[in-house]
């Protein structure tokens, strides 16, 4: 298919936008991978400075609960034990309450410090709920750092506890703080940012913020319980068909992880803006630049394809051809020099054309002018011969029907006349050769509808003149002359048959090829004639035409073939 203007420009548009488009994409590929590494190495960074604030949070309550352990006033109330009175030791017990108190304070988590004293089973602490259990005692992992239910204050919840033994035998120190602690710690860490931070421990339950995504943290954690975490890192994830970088860090005292769940949509969320914008600037310039390519073909593509094809239509002869559109721009100088230009061509081809036809006219009578002193020849030549026998009659007869053919043919005001007038000249030439031969016979077998056919006058004549002179004059059998009609295919036949000894392969070669050439004094002029006048008038495949095959008489065939139509 060949390339118009139009579709050239396309391709240029869609060849300058392409790569800018893939140069657009891999830049854009690069910022995202830049931003990527940048951010999970600013969250890791914010998730250690995190988890450094939350081990010196749990290092300074295991060095108050040291502490404690290690002031005078447990140690004189453990000596003062059945030495002193009552009221002495209560006194030291409220001081050591009041020390505990006061270690807790200290530190900015809520805490609790408790002393276990083993000998006597009995419990010091700022909790008056909590209560002495020897079992869960004996049970503790000293120094390991424990999340469990228990009950502070009256209230049942989650906590982390530790025990340790202090310098003094029989002395066990317990200290606790809970989970608001930390959920405290990830809101602040949260900072109402599209993030989801939360502590994960395998087989525990995960620690979230009071405002935490529980779907979004269990989801992530199904998934990291398959993994094996090291100390700190970063991965992505897909979570509900949705990107996750997930930054997670060690916690040096209490072995939990600290997990950040971030979706890659808030953080890339300017870079897709970005990128959406310039796609929609290249649809933009797209959809212009095809604009500007319709214009183009409007204003200059389709002005040049309708003058191409009127150049077209005047070359395969429709002269009458005009450009009717009017562009409204510089084309319209063009189209008017066009139609100027068509109309003087249609202008000097009728002229042409009418002299053509006044040359055929006169190529038409000249040749019927052949015609007639042709077939009289024949007649004057007949009648002497008649006359030298001395038969009166066939003189007659033959002068009778050579007035009548010759009333027929100087009716010169119309060159055309019909079939049924046609035949009448026929057989008056058939009566005259049956009263000179006395041995012929003629069939006419003509369809009423081809009766009233205009042909040229003395068409049909010359053919049966040339069946009676060449095939029935030179043998002594019976002479039979028979005339058929056909119409088929938009062609009318005449067919004209007799008996007579027809011709050879190399003279029917000979025949038909002196039909094609001039005229000279070699060539029988009444088939040439007759010819010619058939190609002249009707052309196609109009014009004579002799059977390579013999005569279903016998003989010779001739057809005289012209195409269905009305000449002007």
């Amino acid at each position: 298919m060949k390339m118009t203007t139009f579709r050239k420009m396309i391709a240029l548009i869609i060849a300058l936008l392409i790569p800018i488009i893939l140069l657009y994409g891999y830049s854009n590929q690069v910022s995202v991978d830049v931003v990527q590494t940048t951010i999970k190495e600013q969250n890791l960074n914010r998730l250690g400075f995190f988890m450094s604030q939350l081990d010196m949070m749990v290092d300074q309550l295991v060095k108050h609960s040291t502490s404690a352990s290690r002031d005078y006033s447990i140690r004189e109330y453990v000596e003062g034990r059945g030495k002193n009175d009552e009221l002495v030791q209560l006194q030291r017990h409220l001081r050591l309450v009041d020390m505990l108190n006061m270690q807790t304070t200290t530190s900015a988590w809520t805490n609790q410090i408790i002393l276990y004293l083993r000998d006597t089973k009995e419990l010091i602490s700022t909790d008056y709920s909590a209560h002495y259990d020897e079992q869960k005692l004996e049970a503790r992992d000293m120094g390991k750092w424990v999340h469990e239910y228990a009950t502070t204050f009256g209230i049942k919840e989650m906590l982390f506890s530790r025990m340790q033994q202090s310098d003094m035998p029989n002395l066990y120190v317990e200290v606790r703080f809970t989970d608001a602690n930390l959920k405290n710690m990830l809101n602040s860490l949260q900072q109402d940012e599209a993030r989801e931070p939360f502590l994960y421990h395998p087989g525990e339950a995960p620690i979230m913020g009071f405002n935490g995504n529980y779907r979004l943290v269990t989801q992530a954690m199904e998934q990291l319980e398959s993994l094996q975490l090291a100390g700190s890192g970063s991965l992505n994830l897909e979570i509900n068909r949705q990107q996750y970088i997930v930054n997670y860090i060690q916690s040096s005292s209490l072995g939990w992880y600290l997990v950040d769940v971030v979706p890659l949509a808030s953080v890339f969320a300017p870079i897709n803006t970005s990128r959406n914008l310039f796609y929609i600037s290249i649809a933009l310039l797209m959809a212009l630049g095809v604009l500007s390519t319709l214009l183009l073909y409007r204003n200059v593509q389709r002005p040049i394809v309708l003058l191409v094809r009127g150049v077209q239509r005047i070359k395969d002869g429709q002269f009458s051809t005009r450009l009717k559109q009017r562009p409204n721009n510089e084309f319209e100088f063009l189209f008017s020099s066009f139609n100027e230009m068509a109309e003087q061509i249609q202008e000097l081809i009728d002229k042409v054309y009418m002299e053509t036809l006044r040359s055929k006219e006169a190529t038409l009578k000249q040749l019927q002018s052949q015609i007639n002193p042709h077939f009289l020849y024949n007649c004057l030549f007949y009648i002497k011969n008649m006359a030298n026998l001395g038969d009166k009659e066939a003189v007659v007869a033959m002068s009778l029907n050579l007035g009548e053919y010759y009333r027929y043919t100087t009716r010169m005001e119309n060159s055309m006349t019909t079939v049924r007038e046609e035949l009448k000249l026929v057989e008056n030439y058939l009566i005259i050769q049956q009263l000179r031969i006395q041995r012929l016979h003629y069939e006419i077998d003509i369809p009423e509808e081809m009766m009233d056919l205009p042909i040229p006058r003395l068409l049909i004549q010359p053919i049966v003149e040339n069946s009676v002179v060449h095939g029935i004059e030179s043998q002594l059998q019976f002479g039979i002359v028979h005339i058929k009609g056909l119409r088929q295919n938009g062609l009318n036949r005449l067919i004209v048959d007799d008996n007579g000894s027809g011709m050879t392969k190399e003279e029917m070669v000979k025949l038909r090829m002196s039909l094609a050439v001039p005229l000279d004094e070699h060539t029988g002029c009444g088939l040439w004639n007759t010819h010619q006048r058939l190609t002249q008038l009707y052309g196609g495949l109009s014009g004579l035409q002799f059977s390579a095959s013999p005569s279903p008489l016998d003989g010779f065939r001739t057809e005289i073939i012209w195409e269905d139509k009305e000449e002007a």
